[in-house]
């Protein structure tokens, strides 16, 4: 009787240094890909669009060069605050799944380069600025 609880815990023991080295792996692959994002400007991107947000809540239509092809179409309707389907409208989106979808979906949806239908979605964003339909507000002079 007195293996038992030996045995018990040297099974107790390795749970644990295995589920320690589980973690460690893990914690490995998150610092790497924290690491990728602000190599790739995404964090920063998206910290400095939060950031103007709260700053600088009137935008322009030079704001549309923060657009990154990673976002939504969803993200971009609230962070210019366009209508809902002025996107879809505009660029002839189909597929259901607008607007949860990003950029690049929509360009391989459309089989062209992610950097082409961004420079399309950015274009875009600024004739929304430049268009009777957007709000007076948007019009900035600092």
């Amino acid at each position: 009787m007195s293996q038992k609880p030996k045995n018990e815990r040297h099974f107790i023991d390795w749970i644990v240094a295995t589920l320690g080295v589980i973690l460690a792996v893990l914690l490995f692959f998150f610092v790497r890909q924290y690491r990728t994002l602000q190599r790739e400007e995404l964090i920063a991107t998206h910290r400095a669009m939060t950031s103007a947000l709260r700053n600088h809540p009137l935008l322009i239509a030079n704001d549309a060069d923060t657009i990154r092809s990673w976002m939504t179409f969803d993200y971009l309707n609230g962070f210019f605050k366009m209508p809902p389907d002025y996107l879809k409208n505009r660029l002839s989106i189909s597929d259901p799944a607008y607007p949860k979808m990003t950029i690049n979906k929509f360009a391989k949806d459309i089989r062209q380069t992610p950097s082409s239908t961004l420079v399309e979605v950015q274009n875009t964003v600024r004739q929304f600025f430049a268009s009777s339909s957007a709000p007076e507000a948007n019009t900035s002079s600092t």
